[in-house]
């Protein structure tokens, strides 16, 4: 395809532009695109307005006008409390878009009898899309993702691409704001995790360690709690049994959890100090909830809710007071959270949370109000590009929640031309109604500021404002509409929570 001195010229003009935009970006680096890396907006003062838009970019995938609004209405207290019980808020027109995926209902044994085994795995991961985008109980969404990932599953492992929905559906959902020993005791029931983590050949003769190393490091104590190598494998004795049936199974249906007795290994264990003596399936029931209740398992669980929700290195303080709020409340989700969102610590971090992939992109979807015509596989693409398909992480660690991870030189270009071609309507299946949006802006001024309030909630800071501004004066308005749409996309100050 060859390209006209006119796209040469706006080309070079856009990235002008972003390059300028890079060195004003919101932190204390010297930054020049496309090399730039967006850090953190020096803490300040948030009045009530700006505390809204804060805790909604950190509860949300996406603070739609629609929600700001609303919170400035019923005040920060009366928002967060209502998305505390996701059950109270209306949710028909998303429950309605999940109607064409039919496997979500299904039956392990209906999911491994289909003849396309893809299918579960193409409508699971669309529909967490549909859900993050759409739903009106975005924090319950946000936990999902949470929880999701700190219990990660890679869904193309074996029979995880059939048991997976099963572990979404019935392990992480229903218990994505409850208390975390439910949540665990499900997580170690759930087929699709003793399959992905192999617990499920695990033997008596021979146990397999991986679930138990697991269990402790990623998904309870945490390996700063001092357990030792003994430790994981007197665990891994007491798991042996906890296995599912597989798909030919004449006696139970395929798919689902039981423990074999005869495989279990018998003698006498002893975990972290506990000893534990024979007792069948009851053996991993105490050590469940040893590990739920552990002072360590409190602390880990705090310092990652804490990460996710303020900062990638947040204060110590905060950590201790939220454990204190697990072990007070046995790991109840809901009052952690509240206790998080009305800390100082969450109310002075506003712009010190980079957004991964999927935050960005969905982000980008709910605040220009992009329309879908007929199918998502355009944009599942630019997600794949972006670098975080849903339950596609390999490893057990789950998707990394730190800035230095993303804010790679092709990661931010990948978003920058994202946030073009979703501007532009030239991603198959989308389509932004631009002229809608800046209807009632009369001027390139205008159009810049309407724009980054509809897409920041805020106006651009001054200098990044300006140069918007230039640009946007530097021809036709309308022609450059979808570039000035695109850049602030792909801005430093789009890329924070």
């Amino acid at each position: 395809m060859s390209v006209t001195r006119r796209d040469f010229l706006k080309m070079s003009g856009l990235f002008a532009a972003w390059t300028a935009l890079s060195s004003c970006a919101p932190s204390l680096q010297t930054a020049v695109a496309p090399t730039a890396v967006p850090g953190v907006v020096p803490t300040r003062a948030l009045d009530d307005d700006a505390l809204i838009i804060h805790t909604l970019k950190r509860i949300s995938f996406g603070a739609t006008p629609a929600m700001i609004e609303k919170g400035k209405r019923i005040g920060i207290h009366a928002l967060i409390e209502e998305q505390l019980f996701p059950e109270s808020i209306p949710d028909d027109e998303t429950e309605k878009m999940l109607g064409q995926f039919s496997t979500l209902t299904m039956t392990p044994a209906e999911l491994f009898a289909l003849e396309k085994k893809g299918t579960p795995v193409q409508e699971l991961i669309a529909a967490t899309i549909t859900r993050q985008w759409h739903s009106e109980r975005q924090l319950f969404e946000m936990m999902v993702d949470f929880w999701g990932n700190h219990f990660s599953i890679f869904i193309g492992k074996n029979f995880c691409k059939v048991l997976k929905t099963d572990d979404d559906q019935k392990v992480i959902r229903p218990n994505a704001l409850g208390k975390f020993r439910a949540l665990l005791h499900a997580s170690a029931h759930s087929p699709a995790m003793l399959v992905y983590l192999d617990q499920a050949e695990s033997r008596g003769e021979s146990p397999n360690e991986n679930y138990a190393r697991e269990l402790m490091e990623l998904h309870t104590v945490g390996v700063e709690s001092g357990y030792s190598h003994h430790d994981v494998a007197e665990l891994a004795r007491v798991l042996t049994g906890w296995t599912i049936t597989r798909p030919r199974d004449q006696k139970l249906e395929p798919g689902t959890f039981y423990f074999n007795p005869e495989v279990h290994d018998n003698g006498e264990k002893h975990v972290m100090h506990m000893m534990i003596t024979p007792g069948g399936e009851d053996e991993g029931t105490q050590i469940l909830d040893m590990l739920a209740s552990h002072a360590s398992t409190a602390r880990f669980i705090s310092r990652k809710l804490a990460s996710r929700f303020v900062s990638d290195s947040p204060p110590p303080e905060l950590v201790d007071a939220l454990s204190n709020v697990f072990i007070q409340s046995d790991g109840d989700t809901r009052q952690i959270l509240r206790a998080l969102f009305d800390s100082e610590s969450f109310k002075a971090s506003a712009g010190k949370k980079f957004k991964k992939p999927l935050d960005f992109f969905i982000s980008a979807l709910r605040v220009t109000g992009t329309a879908v015509k007929r199918s998502t596989r355009g944009l599942q693409e630019h997600l794949r590009l972006l670098g975080q398909v849903p339950f596609t992480w390999q490893p057990p660690d789950g998707f990394p929640d730190k800035e230095e991870y993303w804010a790679t030189t092709s990661g931010l270009l990948e978003r920058w031309n994202f946030g073009l071609l979703l501007m532009s309507n030239q991603i198959k299946g989308a389509e932004v109604d631009l002229k809608a949006l800046t209807k009632d802006a009369a001027s390139p001024d205008d159009v810049v500021n309407v724009l980054s309030i509809r897409f920041l909630g805020e106006q651009l800071p001054d200098d990044a404002r300006s140069i918007m501004v230039d640009f946007a004066s530097s021809g036709n308005i309308e022609d450059n509409l979808p570039s000035v749409a695109g850049l602030i996309l792909g801005s430093p100050h789009f890329q924070v929570r």
